[in-house]
Protein backbone atom coordinates (compact mmCIF):
# COMPACT_ATOMS: atom_id res chain seq x y z
CA UNK A 1 0.00 0.00 0.00
CA UNK A 2 1.49 3.42 -0.94
CA UNK A 3 3.14 5.53 1.78
CA UNK A 4 1.12 8.60 0.73
CA UNK A 5 -2.18 7.33 2.17
CA UNK A 6 -3.21 9.37 5.22
CA UNK A 7 -5.62 8.10 7.86
CA UNK A 8 -7.16 10.32 10.56
CA UNK A 9 -7.73 8.47 13.87
CA UNK A 10 -10.26 10.17 16.17
CA UNK A 11 -10.47 8.42 19.53
CA UNK A 12 -10.43 9.40 23.20
CA UNK A 13 -8.79 6.12 24.27
CA UNK A 14 -5.00 6.26 24.23
CA UNK A 15 -4.84 2.45 24.20
CA UNK A 16 -7.02 2.10 21.10
CA UNK A 17 -5.24 5.00 19.38
CA UNK A 18 -1.79 3.52 20.04
CA UNK A 19 -2.86 0.06 18.84
CA UNK A 20 -4.37 1.35 15.60
CA UNK A 21 -1.50 3.78 15.00
CA UNK A 22 1.02 0.95 15.33
CA UNK A 23 -1.06 -1.38 13.15
CA UNK A 24 -1.61 1.12 10.32
CA UNK A 25 1.85 2.62 10.59
CA UNK A 26 3.32 -0.87 10.15
CA UNK A 27 1.39 -1.07 6.88
CA UNK A 28 3.05 2.11 5.61
CA UNK A 29 0.13 4.47 6.25
CA UNK A 30 0.63 8.02 7.52
CA UNK A 31 -1.36 8.62 10.72
CA UNK A 32 -2.88 11.77 12.21
CA UNK A 33 -4.73 11.62 15.54
CA UNK A 34 -7.34 13.69 17.35
CA UNK A 35 -8.73 13.20 20.85
CA UNK A 36 -12.32 14.42 20.45
CA UNK A 37 -14.95 15.03 17.77
CA UNK A 38 -14.40 18.76 17.31
CA UNK A 39 -10.63 18.34 16.92
CA UNK A 40 -11.24 15.50 14.50
CA UNK A 41 -13.52 17.59 12.27
CA UNK A 42 -11.09 20.51 12.30
CA UNK A 43 -8.25 18.17 11.34
CA UNK A 44 -10.30 16.68 8.50
CA UNK A 45 -11.12 20.13 7.05
CA UNK A 46 -7.56 21.41 7.55
CA UNK A 47 -5.88 18.44 5.84
CA UNK A 48 -8.40 16.18 4.04
CA UNK A 49 -7.42 12.56 4.75
CA UNK A 50 -7.89 9.43 2.65
CA UNK A 51 -9.81 7.70 5.47
CA UNK A 52 -11.28 8.59 8.86
CA UNK A 53 -11.43 5.99 11.64
CA UNK A 54 -13.50 7.41 14.48
CA UNK A 55 -15.19 6.29 17.68
CA UNK A 56 -18.91 6.91 18.02
CA UNK A 57 -18.61 8.00 21.67
CA UNK A 58 -16.45 11.14 21.79
CA UNK A 59 -16.28 14.23 23.96
CA UNK A 60 -17.81 17.54 22.74
CA UNK A 61 -19.03 16.06 19.44
CA UNK A 62 -19.88 12.38 19.03
CA UNK A 63 -18.62 10.40 16.06
CA UNK A 64 -22.04 9.94 14.45
CA UNK A 65 -22.66 13.69 14.29
CA UNK A 66 -19.11 14.26 13.06
CA UNK A 67 -19.58 11.61 10.36
CA UNK A 68 -22.87 13.17 9.27
CA UNK A 69 -21.15 16.58 8.97
CA UNK A 70 -18.20 15.21 6.98
CA UNK A 71 -20.53 13.39 4.58
CA UNK A 72 -22.58 16.57 4.06
CA UNK A 73 -19.63 18.82 3.19
CA UNK A 74 -18.46 18.83 -0.48
CA UNK A 75 -14.78 18.84 0.60
CA UNK A 76 -15.03 15.64 2.64
CA UNK A 77 -18.16 13.81 1.45
CA UNK A 78 -16.10 11.26 -0.55
CA UNK A 79 -13.76 10.41 2.32
CA UNK A 80 -14.56 6.89 3.66
CA UNK A 81 -15.46 6.78 7.35
CA UNK A 82 -15.11 3.77 9.65
CA UNK A 83 -16.98 4.16 12.94
CA UNK A 84 -15.99 2.19 16.05
CA UNK A 85 -18.79 1.20 18.44
CA UNK A 86 -18.96 -0.68 21.72
CA UNK A 87 -20.32 -4.23 21.67
CA UNK A 88 -23.62 -3.33 23.36
CA UNK A 89 -24.31 -0.20 21.27
CA UNK A 90 -26.70 -1.72 18.74
CA UNK A 91 -28.45 1.60 18.12
CA UNK A 92 -25.10 3.21 17.26
CA UNK A 93 -24.70 0.88 14.30
CA UNK A 94 -28.08 1.87 12.91
CA UNK A 95 -27.33 5.58 13.40
CA UNK A 96 -23.87 5.09 11.87
CA UNK A 97 -25.37 3.63 8.71
CA UNK A 98 -27.91 6.46 8.49
CA UNK A 99 -25.10 9.01 8.97
CA UNK A 100 -23.30 7.64 5.91
CA UNK A 101 -20.52 5.60 7.55
CA UNK A 102 -18.85 3.21 5.12
CA UNK A 103 -18.06 0.56 7.74
CA UNK A 104 -18.91 -0.05 11.40
CA UNK A 105 -16.48 -2.04 13.60
CA UNK A 106 -16.29 -2.87 17.29
CA UNK A 107 -14.16 -0.46 19.32
CA UNK A 108 -11.93 -3.29 20.57
CA UNK A 109 -11.55 -4.67 17.06
CA UNK A 110 -8.70 -7.13 16.56
CA UNK A 111 -5.83 -6.25 14.20
CA UNK A 112 -6.88 -9.17 12.00
CA UNK A 113 -10.26 -7.51 11.39
CA UNK A 114 -9.20 -3.84 11.39
CA UNK A 115 -6.52 -3.91 8.68
CA UNK A 116 -8.69 -5.67 6.02
CA UNK A 117 -11.48 -3.14 6.65
CA UNK A 118 -9.02 -0.25 6.14
CA UNK A 119 -7.60 -1.83 2.98
CA UNK A 120 -11.15 -2.35 1.65
CA UNK A 121 -12.05 1.32 2.18
CA UNK A 122 -8.83 2.48 0.49
CA UNK A 123 -9.07 0.02 -2.40
CA UNK A 124 -9.11 1.76 -5.76
CA UNK A 125 -8.39 5.19 -4.25
CA UNK A 126 -5.50 7.34 -5.38
CA UNK A 127 -3.57 8.97 -2.52
CA UNK A 128 -4.63 12.57 -1.97
CA UNK A 129 -2.10 15.26 -2.94
CA UNK A 130 -0.47 17.26 -0.21
CA UNK A 131 -2.59 20.04 1.17
CA UNK A 132 -6.11 20.23 2.41
CA UNK A 133 -8.09 23.38 3.01
CA UNK A 134 -7.45 26.50 0.98
CA UNK A 135 -4.23 27.97 2.47
CA UNK A 136 -5.96 31.35 2.70
CA UNK A 137 -8.94 29.95 4.63
CA UNK A 138 -8.61 28.99 8.29
CA UNK A 139 -10.27 25.73 9.42
CA UNK A 140 -13.65 26.31 11.11
CA UNK A 141 -13.58 26.98 14.85
CA UNK A 142 -15.65 25.05 17.39
CA UNK A 143 -18.66 27.39 17.21
CA UNK A 144 -18.81 27.19 13.41
CA UNK A 145 -18.50 23.38 13.48
CA UNK A 146 -21.34 23.09 15.99
CA UNK A 147 -23.42 25.49 13.88
CA UNK A 148 -22.84 23.32 10.81
CA UNK A 149 -23.78 20.21 12.78
CA UNK A 150 -27.04 21.87 13.82
CA UNK A 151 -27.72 22.78 10.20
CA UNK A 152 -27.17 19.20 9.04
CA UNK A 153 -29.36 17.89 11.86
CA UNK A 154 -32.14 20.34 10.96
CA UNK A 155 -31.99 19.28 7.32
CA UNK A 156 -32.04 15.61 8.33
CA UNK A 157 -35.01 16.19 10.63
CA UNK A 158 -36.81 18.13 7.91
CA UNK A 159 -36.18 15.35 5.41
CA UNK A 160 -37.44 12.76 7.91
CA UNK A 161 -40.57 14.85 8.47
CA UNK A 162 -41.19 15.05 4.74
CA UNK A 163 -40.67 11.29 4.37
CA UNK A 164 -43.24 10.83 7.11
CA UNK A 165 -45.68 13.14 5.29
CA UNK A 166 -45.18 11.16 2.07
CA UNK A 167 -45.85 7.90 3.90
CA UNK A 168 -48.94 9.51 5.46
CA UNK A 169 -50.31 10.24 1.97
CA UNK A 170 -49.93 6.55 1.15
CA UNK A 171 -51.91 5.57 4.25
CA UNK A 172 -54.68 8.12 3.89
CA UNK A 173 -55.22 8.31 0.09
CA UNK A 174 -55.89 5.16 -1.95
CA UNK A 175 -56.93 6.76 -5.25
CA UNK A 176 -54.10 6.85 -7.80
CA UNK A 177 -54.86 10.29 -9.24
CA UNK A 178 -55.48 11.92 -5.86
CA UNK A 179 -52.25 10.36 -4.54
CA UNK A 180 -50.26 11.81 -7.46
CA UNK A 181 -51.66 15.29 -6.80
CA UNK A 182 -51.01 15.13 -3.04
CA UNK A 183 -47.43 13.93 -3.47
CA UNK A 184 -46.58 16.67 -5.95
CA UNK A 185 -48.10 19.30 -3.66
CA UNK A 186 -45.72 18.10 -0.93
CA UNK A 187 -42.67 18.19 -3.19
CA UNK A 188 -43.40 21.65 -4.59
CA UNK A 189 -44.02 23.15 -1.16
CA UNK A 190 -40.27 23.41 -0.60
CA UNK A 191 -38.72 23.36 -4.07
CA UNK A 192 -39.64 25.26 -7.27
CA UNK A 193 -41.51 22.91 -9.60
CA UNK A 194 -44.23 23.35 -12.19
CA UNK A 195 -44.76 19.72 -13.18
CA UNK A 196 -44.13 16.14 -12.19
CA UNK A 197 -43.84 13.06 -14.37
CA UNK A 198 -43.64 9.38 -13.48
CA UNK A 199 -43.71 6.06 -15.32
CA UNK A 200 -44.57 2.68 -13.79
CA UNK A 201 -44.13 -0.78 -15.26
CA UNK A 202 -44.92 -4.28 -14.06
CA UNK A 203 -43.08 -5.83 -17.00
CA UNK A 204 -46.26 -6.16 -19.08
CA UNK A 205 -48.34 -3.02 -18.59
CA UNK A 206 -46.89 0.46 -18.31
CA UNK A 207 -48.48 3.75 -17.38
CA UNK A 208 -47.22 7.29 -17.35
CA UNK A 209 -48.69 10.08 -15.26
CA UNK A 210 -48.03 13.81 -15.29
CA UNK A 211 -49.23 16.55 -12.95
CA UNK A 212 -49.29 20.12 -14.21
CA UNK A 213 -50.84 23.52 -13.36
CA UNK A 214 -54.54 24.00 -14.02
CA UNK A 215 -54.00 26.66 -16.70
CA UNK A 216 -51.27 24.70 -18.54
CA UNK A 217 -51.92 24.53 -22.28
CA UNK A 218 -51.47 21.61 -24.64
CA UNK A 219 -47.83 22.48 -25.55
CA UNK A 220 -46.88 22.55 -21.84
CA UNK A 221 -48.56 19.20 -21.17
CA UNK A 222 -47.04 17.65 -24.28
CA UNK A 223 -43.56 18.81 -23.24
CA UNK A 224 -43.89 17.22 -19.79
CA UNK A 225 -44.96 13.94 -21.37
CA UNK A 226 -42.23 14.08 -24.04
CA UNK A 227 -39.48 14.69 -21.50
CA UNK A 228 -40.78 11.98 -19.18
CA UNK A 229 -40.96 9.46 -22.03
CA UNK A 230 -37.40 10.36 -22.99
CA UNK A 231 -36.27 9.71 -19.40
CA UNK A 232 -38.21 6.43 -19.48
CA UNK A 233 -36.37 5.32 -22.60
CA UNK A 234 -32.98 6.39 -21.23
CA UNK A 235 -33.61 4.46 -18.00
CA UNK A 236 -34.71 1.33 -19.89
CA UNK A 237 -38.16 1.01 -18.34
CA UNK A 238 -39.75 -2.06 -20.01
CA UNK A 239 -42.98 -1.43 -21.90
CA UNK A 240 -44.99 -2.73 -24.85
CA UNK A 241 -46.28 0.08 -27.14
CA UNK A 242 -49.77 -1.46 -27.28
CA UNK A 243 -49.99 -1.75 -23.48
CA UNK A 244 -49.07 1.79 -22.49
CA UNK A 245 -51.48 4.41 -21.19
CA UNK A 246 -50.90 7.99 -20.08
CA UNK A 247 -52.77 9.96 -17.45
CA UNK A 248 -52.52 13.75 -17.40
CA UNK A 249 -53.76 15.47 -14.24
CA UNK A 250 -54.56 19.06 -13.38
CA UNK A 251 -52.73 19.67 -10.13
CA UNK A 252 -55.15 22.11 -8.54
CA UNK A 253 -52.67 25.02 -8.59
CA UNK A 254 -51.46 27.80 -10.87
CA UNK A 255 -47.87 28.11 -11.96
CA UNK A 256 -47.26 27.83 -15.69
CA UNK A 257 -47.71 31.56 -16.40
CA UNK A 258 -44.65 32.82 -18.22
CA UNK A 259 -43.02 29.36 -18.37
CA UNK A 260 -42.29 28.38 -21.96
CA UNK A 261 -42.61 24.62 -22.56
CA UNK A 262 -39.10 24.56 -24.07
CA UNK A 263 -37.61 25.92 -20.83
CA UNK A 264 -38.86 23.03 -18.69
CA UNK A 265 -35.98 21.02 -17.26
CA UNK A 266 -35.94 17.97 -14.98
CA UNK A 267 -34.67 19.34 -11.66
CA UNK A 268 -34.36 15.90 -10.12
CA UNK A 269 -34.82 12.38 -11.48
CA UNK A 270 -35.08 9.08 -9.64
CA UNK A 271 -34.81 5.68 -11.36
CA UNK A 272 -36.20 2.80 -9.28
CA UNK A 273 -34.99 -0.76 -9.80
CA UNK A 274 -35.91 -4.16 -8.42
CA UNK A 275 -32.94 -6.41 -9.09
CA UNK A 276 -32.26 -6.36 -12.83
CA UNK A 277 -35.64 -4.84 -13.73
CA UNK A 278 -36.25 -1.10 -13.91
CA UNK A 279 -39.62 -0.51 -12.25
CA UNK A 280 -40.00 3.10 -13.28
CA UNK A 281 -38.87 6.69 -12.98
CA UNK A 282 -40.04 9.87 -11.30
CA UNK A 283 -39.02 13.43 -12.16
CA UNK A 284 -39.92 16.97 -11.15
CA UNK A 285 -39.65 19.82 -13.66
CA UNK A 286 -39.20 23.55 -13.45
CA UNK A 287 -38.99 26.26 -16.06
CA UNK A 288 -38.03 28.99 -13.61
CA UNK A 289 -34.70 30.48 -14.63
CA UNK A 290 -32.07 29.87 -11.98
CA UNK A 291 -34.17 27.36 -10.03
CA UNK A 292 -31.89 25.19 -7.86
CA UNK A 293 -31.08 21.71 -9.11
CA UNK A 294 -31.33 20.14 -5.71
CA UNK A 295 -32.65 20.92 -2.28
CA UNK A 296 -34.18 18.69 0.36
CA UNK A 297 -37.38 18.14 -1.59
CA UNK A 298 -35.68 16.74 -4.65
CA UNK A 299 -33.22 14.38 -3.03
CA UNK A 300 -33.35 10.91 -4.49
CA UNK A 301 -34.49 9.39 -1.20
CA UNK A 302 -37.59 11.60 -1.18
CA UNK A 303 -38.42 10.93 -4.82
CA UNK A 304 -37.89 7.21 -4.26
CA UNK A 305 -40.28 7.24 -1.30
CA UNK A 306 -42.84 9.22 -3.31
CA UNK A 307 -42.47 6.77 -6.20
CA UNK A 308 -43.10 3.79 -3.91
CA UNK A 309 -46.23 5.39 -2.43
CA UNK A 310 -47.59 6.26 -5.86
CA UNK A 311 -46.62 2.85 -7.24
CA UNK A 312 -48.64 1.14 -4.50
CA UNK A 313 -51.71 3.15 -5.53
CA UNK A 314 -51.02 2.27 -9.18
CA UNK A 315 -50.63 -1.44 -8.45
CA UNK A 316 -53.85 -1.42 -6.44
CA UNK A 317 -55.62 0.13 -9.42
CA UNK A 318 -53.94 -2.36 -11.76
CA UNK A 319 -55.27 -5.27 -9.69
CA UNK A 320 -58.74 -3.75 -9.77
CA UNK A 321 -58.46 -3.24 -13.53
CA UNK A 322 -57.18 -6.73 -14.24
CA UNK A 323 -60.02 -8.29 -12.29
CA UNK A 324 -62.58 -6.63 -14.59
CA UNK A 325 -60.59 -6.39 -17.84
CA UNK A 326 -60.16 -8.73 -20.77
CA UNK A 327 -56.44 -9.40 -21.08
CA UNK A 328 -56.29 -9.36 -24.88
CA UNK A 329 -58.40 -6.34 -25.82
CA UNK A 330 -58.34 -4.22 -22.66
CA UNK A 331 -62.13 -3.99 -22.72
CA UNK A 332 -64.34 -4.97 -19.80
CA UNK A 333 -64.58 -8.73 -19.38
CA UNK A 334 -67.91 -10.56 -19.61
CA UNK A 335 -68.24 -11.21 -15.86
CA UNK A 336 -67.93 -7.52 -14.99
CA UNK A 337 -70.19 -6.56 -17.90
CA UNK A 338 -72.97 -8.79 -16.58
CA UNK A 339 -72.61 -7.29 -13.09
CA UNK A 340 -72.72 -3.75 -14.45
CA UNK A 341 -75.64 -4.54 -16.76
CA UNK A 342 -77.60 -5.87 -13.80
CA UNK A 343 -76.93 -2.68 -11.81
CA UNK A 344 -77.82 -0.48 -14.78
CA UNK A 345 -81.07 -2.39 -15.35
CA UNK A 346 -82.09 -1.82 -11.71
CA UNK A 347 -81.21 1.86 -12.00
CA UNK A 348 -83.16 2.19 -15.29
CA UNK A 349 -86.27 0.64 -13.73
CA UNK A 350 -85.99 2.88 -10.68
CA UNK A 351 -85.64 6.09 -12.74
CA UNK A 352 -87.81 5.06 -15.71
CA UNK A 353 -84.87 5.33 -18.13
CA UNK A 354 -84.42 3.43 -21.40
CA UNK A 355 -81.23 1.65 -22.42
CA UNK A 356 -79.97 -0.44 -25.34
CA UNK A 357 -77.55 -3.31 -25.85
CA UNK A 358 -75.42 -3.85 -29.00
CA UNK A 359 -74.12 -7.34 -29.77
CA UNK A 360 -71.38 -7.52 -32.44
CA UNK A 361 -69.60 -10.42 -34.09
CA UNK A 362 -66.59 -10.28 -36.45
CA UNK A 363 -67.65 -11.85 -39.75
CA UNK A 364 -65.66 -14.89 -40.96
CA UNK A 365 -63.13 -14.48 -38.15
CA UNK A 366 -62.23 -18.19 -38.19
CA UNK A 367 -60.86 -17.72 -41.70
CA UNK A 368 -58.45 -15.04 -40.44
CA UNK A 369 -57.08 -17.41 -37.80
CA UNK A 370 -56.84 -20.29 -40.27
CA UNK A 371 -55.07 -18.28 -43.00
CA UNK A 372 -52.87 -15.87 -41.02
CA UNK A 373 -52.58 -17.56 -37.63
CA UNK A 374 -53.83 -16.73 -34.15
CA UNK A 375 -51.27 -13.93 -33.41
CA UNK A 376 -52.65 -11.97 -36.38
CA UNK A 377 -56.17 -12.78 -35.23
CA UNK A 378 -55.35 -11.40 -31.80
CA UNK A 379 -54.06 -8.18 -33.39
CA UNK A 380 -57.32 -7.83 -35.33
CA UNK A 381 -59.33 -8.24 -32.12
CA UNK A 382 -57.25 -5.59 -30.31
CA UNK A 383 -57.68 -3.11 -33.15
CA UNK A 384 -61.38 -3.96 -33.34
CA UNK A 385 -61.72 -3.19 -29.63
CA UNK A 386 -60.07 0.19 -30.22
CA UNK A 387 -62.74 1.01 -32.83
CA UNK A 388 -65.54 0.11 -30.42
CA UNK A 389 -63.97 2.17 -27.65
CA UNK A 390 -63.62 5.19 -29.93
CA UNK A 391 -67.18 4.96 -31.27
CA UNK A 392 -69.02 5.12 -27.93
CA UNK A 393 -69.39 7.63 -25.10
CA UNK A 394 -67.43 7.58 -21.85
CA UNK A 395 -70.64 6.61 -20.06
CA UNK A 396 -71.15 3.55 -22.31
CA UNK A 397 -69.70 0.13 -21.47
CA UNK A 398 -68.00 -1.84 -24.28
CA UNK A 399 -66.92 -5.39 -23.41
CA UNK A 400 -65.56 -8.54 -24.96
CA UNK A 401 -68.35 -11.09 -24.69
CA UNK A 402 -66.32 -14.10 -25.82
CA UNK A 403 -64.15 -15.13 -28.77
CA UNK A 404 -64.79 -12.64 -31.58
CA UNK A 405 -68.06 -11.43 -30.06
CA UNK A 406 -68.41 -8.01 -28.42
CA UNK A 407 -71.17 -6.17 -26.58
CA UNK A 408 -71.86 -2.53 -25.68
CA UNK A 409 -74.27 -1.28 -23.01
CA UNK A 410 -75.71 2.17 -23.83
CA UNK A 411 -77.48 3.69 -20.79
CA UNK A 412 -80.29 6.24 -21.28
CA UNK A 413 -80.35 5.54 -25.02
CA UNK A 414 -83.34 4.69 -27.20
CA UNK A 415 -83.28 2.37 -30.19
CA UNK A 416 -82.96 5.02 -32.97
CA UNK A 417 -79.88 6.57 -31.34
CA UNK A 418 -78.39 3.12 -30.74
CA UNK A 419 -78.97 2.20 -34.40
CA UNK A 420 -76.88 5.24 -35.40
CA UNK A 421 -74.06 4.05 -33.10
CA UNK A 422 -74.29 0.53 -34.53
CA UNK A 423 -74.08 1.83 -38.08
CA UNK A 424 -71.15 4.06 -37.17
CA UNK A 425 -69.29 1.06 -35.78
CA UNK A 426 -70.12 -1.09 -38.83
CA UNK A 427 -68.84 1.57 -41.23
CA UNK A 428 -65.67 2.20 -39.20
CA UNK A 429 -64.80 -1.50 -39.26
CA UNK A 430 -65.53 -1.76 -42.97
CA UNK A 431 -63.16 1.17 -43.72
CA UNK A 432 -60.39 -0.07 -41.41
CA UNK A 433 -57.28 -1.74 -42.85
CA UNK A 434 -56.06 -4.03 -40.10
CA UNK A 435 -52.40 -4.68 -39.38
CA UNK A 436 -51.22 -7.96 -40.81
CA UNK A 437 -49.11 -9.56 -43.52
CA UNK A 438 -49.52 -8.50 -47.13
CA UNK A 439 -52.20 -8.21 -48.39
CA UNK A 440 -53.57 -6.08 -45.57
CA UNK A 441 -56.61 -7.49 -43.83
CA UNK A 442 -60.12 -6.08 -44.07
CA UNK A 443 -63.04 -7.19 -41.89
CA UNK A 444 -66.72 -6.56 -41.35
CA UNK A 445 -69.00 -6.95 -38.36
CA UNK A 446 -72.62 -7.89 -37.90
CA UNK A 447 -74.53 -5.93 -35.27
CA UNK A 448 -77.68 -6.81 -33.33
CA UNK A 449 -79.46 -4.24 -31.17
CA UNK A 450 -82.19 -4.56 -28.55
CA UNK A 451 -83.61 -1.95 -26.22
CA UNK A 452 -85.29 -1.70 -22.84
CA UNK A 453 -88.24 0.63 -22.34
CA UNK A 454 -89.57 1.69 -18.93
CA UNK A 455 -92.39 -0.55 -17.75
CA UNK A 456 -91.57 -3.54 -20.00
CA UNK A 457 -91.19 -7.03 -18.59
CA UNK A 458 -87.94 -8.95 -18.22
CA UNK A 459 -84.43 -8.33 -16.95
CA UNK A 460 -81.14 -7.27 -18.50
CA UNK A 461 -80.66 -10.90 -19.52
CA UNK A 462 -83.84 -10.65 -21.58
CA UNK A 463 -82.50 -7.60 -23.42
CA UNK A 464 -79.14 -9.29 -24.07
CA UNK A 465 -80.93 -12.38 -25.43
CA UNK A 466 -82.99 -10.22 -27.82
CA UNK A 467 -79.82 -8.44 -28.98
CA UNK A 468 -78.23 -11.84 -29.60
CA UNK A 469 -81.27 -12.88 -31.65
CA UNK A 470 -80.93 -9.69 -33.71
CA UNK A 471 -77.24 -10.48 -34.25
CA UNK A 472 -78.17 -13.95 -35.47
CA UNK A 473 -80.63 -12.37 -37.91
CA UNK A 474 -77.89 -10.04 -39.20
CA UNK A 475 -75.61 -13.03 -39.77
CA UNK A 476 -78.32 -14.99 -41.49
CA UNK A 477 -79.25 -11.97 -43.61
CA UNK A 478 -75.84 -11.71 -45.25
CA UNK A 479 -73.56 -10.23 -42.53
CA UNK A 480 -72.03 -6.72 -42.43
CA UNK A 481 -75.34 -5.20 -41.40
CA UNK A 482 -77.26 -3.81 -38.41
CA UNK A 483 -80.50 -5.46 -37.25
CA UNK A 484 -82.71 -4.09 -34.46
CA UNK A 485 -85.04 -6.05 -32.20
CA UNK A 486 -87.29 -3.43 -30.57
CA UNK A 487 -88.95 -3.93 -27.22
CA UNK A 488 -92.71 -4.19 -27.10
CA UNK A 489 -94.28 -1.02 -25.74
CA UNK A 490 -95.92 -1.41 -22.34
CA UNK A 491 -99.67 -0.95 -22.46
Amino acid sequence: MPDAFRVLLVNDSETVTEMLSWLLGSAGIEIETAGDGLKGVRAAFRHVPDLVVMSTRLARLDGIQACRLLKADPATRDVPVILLTSEDAWADRLHAARAGADRCLLRDVSPEAALPAVRECLAGKAPRPEGGADPGVAPPDDIEILSRVNGVLEETLFEASLLNEIAHVGCEVDDFEATARELFHLLREISPAEAMGAVFSDGVYSEGVSVFPDEAGDPFRAEVRRRTERLRDEAGVPFAPDRVVWTGLRGGFRGSDGVAPGSLLPRSVCTVRAGEMVKGIMAVYSGIEGAPLGGAATKETLLRQAFMVLENAWLYRQIARISVTDGLTGLTNVRHFREQAQREHSRARRHNDPYTVLMMDVDHFKKINDVYGHPVGDTVLREMAAIFREAVRLTDLPARYGGEEFVVFLPRTRLPEAAIVGERIREAVERKVFAGPSPMIRCTVSVGIADYLPGTEGTEKTVIERADQALYSAKRGGRNRVVCNPAKEAR
